[in-house]
This record gives C-alpha cells, structure tokens and sequence, in this order.
C-alpha cells in the first residue's frame, strides 16, 4: 500500500528521538515519577533511596543515582534531589494506602499540594493555543498551581488526513518528530493533559481523535469516568478512537503486566461509541523496537500509524 512506503521513508529519514535530557518535573515519559528503584511502586524504600543521594551531594559526593532516577526522584521539580522530595513520596505513599482508586496517581498528588509540571523550556518554546491562551484547568484543588501548558501543534498533515487528531503524551509526540500529524501532548502527560484541554478537545467535529493516553498513570478507573463522561455531541459527532497503552521492553518491561490489565479494563468498560484499538497486541506479535524501553524507534512509530491507518481506513 503506498501509504505503508511513505511513511517507511520518512521514518528512516527522521531524526531519531533522543532519551537525553527530558528530566523536568512530571515528564514520566522515562520513568515513573517518584519510583526510584523501578519496581513499579512508590513507598518508603524510594524515599530511602532519596535520602541516601541527598546524603552524597551534600557532602560533596556523586549522586548514586542515575540520571533517570534523579529525574523520578525531583518531584517537587527544582532539579535537585533532597529530603523535601523524600518528605513527598512518604506522603504520596501514606495517601495512596488509604486512596479509594486502585491505582492513586501521582500527578493528581502533587497537583493538590500545589506543585505542577514544568515546562519544556528546552525543547519546545512557550506557546499559546489557538484561541490565544492555555486551556482551562480542571477543578483541582490547589488554585495556586496553574495549569501545565500543554504543547499544541497547529494542522500541518496531508489535507487527505486532515480528518485525524492525536491526543497523547511523550510517544505522540515521537510519533510527531517522524510523521506529520494533528495532535496535542505533552511529554510526561496523563490525564490531567485531557482534562486541562477537555473544553477544547469537546469543540472538534467531524474528526477522528485518537486518543493514545495512560502509560505515565495507569488507572483504568480514572480513564472511564472521564471517556465515558464526555458530552454526547463529542461523541456523536466524531469517530473517537481509544488506542490501546502499548508494550515497553527493556527496564520498562514490568510494567507489561500492568499495560495489560489497564487496557482489558478499558476495552470491556468503554462507552460503545468509544472504538478500542488493540495496538499492544499488533506490536507484540509483529515485533517493535525502542530507544530506552518506553520510547519506539522511529520505524515503530511508523507501524503504529499504519496499523491504525489500515484499522480505520482498510487496505487498498
């Protein structure tokens, strides 16, 4: 299909997405924000790990930590790791035990104590959205923390795909560096990104949105509520596409187990308007690549568009 060949093209010819340097607060992309030692939890033995490299650089040591992990461990963001941010994930720990979600997300932690995502100063400058600021911010607590601004492409697609708009977070916006697509995303996003935008995102029409969010704050739970709580004239005016969280390799392999109960959860409590695409499935059993175990390759990247290019529009 000649699709499959463009896109192929300006796969291989794109740059390759870097895993240097995202390590502003609350960009997940490349961790679990406050799980330092990676085993898909946050509780004291993070804190612990914490405290023990705030003891090192205080006393003139390197850091134990890895460059990702010092990232997971500034949750407070002022890009340095200390007892203030051992002091959060005790915390968040202690609210999470006694949270009613299954799975209590961190950001939505930190965003009731007042602390927010920093922009991506480096990689992408400040900009505005199209009617001139950022979108609303969701009824949160902690009215002193304003609104992370999310990054939003204006359309640059092939008029043919001028139809299709991307909701998601650090793997949209790779996805974006390869092929030219209509979207909104922020690296480290989650579902505060969708209700932030939501008054915005509700005023499309006569589009497909695909929605590609989850992988940084796996709560299923807190995902339908809000999928299956969007206005009918969203809804009934547009193709809504929930695309599966998919598989990570590597470091980041543990988090399979989780990907998959996540994505069983929404595909059997989606709202029947909401169309659920299995790309995990696709991608584990053709195969994918990745730079750092959560980001694709770029010719993965091009897959998935073909995949969900042949699942909504067919072979020709």
């Amino acid at each position: 299909m000649k699709i499959k060949t463009l896109m192929s093209i300006a796969a291989t010819a794109a740059l390759a997405a870097s895993s240097v340097g995202i390590t502003a607060h609350g960009e997940a992309g490349l961790y679990l924000i406050g799980d330092i030692n990676g085993d898909g939890i946050v509780d004291s033995a993070d804190a612990c790990s914490a405290l023990a490299a705030y003891a090192c650089t205080s006393s003139g040591k390197d850091s134990p930590l890895f460059t990702y992990q010092e990232s997971a461990a500034d949750l407070n963001g002022d890009s340095q790791v200390d007892a203030v941010d051992a002091s959060l994930i005790l915390s968040y720990y202690a609210w999470a035990s006694v949270s009613d979600d299954e799975n209590p997300i961190m950001t939505d932690f930190l965003e009731k104590n007042g602390f927010k995502q920093k922009a991506e100063e480096e990689e992408q400058p400040a900009e505005q959205t199209d009617n001139g600021g950022s979108a609303p911010a969701a009824n949160e607590a902690a009215p002193a923390a304003p609104a992370p601004v999310a990054e939003y492409v204006p359309q640059r697609i092939d008029s043919e795909y001028e139809e299709w708009f991307w909701v998601g977070d650090s793997r949209t916006v790779g996805m974006a560096r390869s092929i030219a697509i209509d979207y909104i995303a922020k690296v480290g996003a989650g579902i505060k990104l969708f209700r932030d935008n939501a008054q915005q995102i509700y005023q499309i029409r006569d589009k497909t949105v695909i929605i590609n969010l989850g992988v940084n704050d796996l709560d299923s739970g807190a995902y339908l509520r809000l999928y299956n709580s969007m206005p009918d004239e969203f809804l009934d005016n547009n193709t809504v596409i929930f695309m599966s969280v998919n598989p990570c390799d590597g470091n980041y392999s543990y988090l399979n187990s989780r990907i998959d109960a996540f994505n069983n959860a929404m595909r059997d409590g989606l709202d029947s308007r909401i169309q659920y695409l299995d790309c995990n499935a696709y991608l584990r059993y053709y195969g994918f690549r990745t730079t750092d175990g959560l980001h694709y390759t770029d010719a993965t990247y091009a897959d998935i568009y073909n995949f969900v290019f042949d699942s909504l529009i067919g072979e020709e």
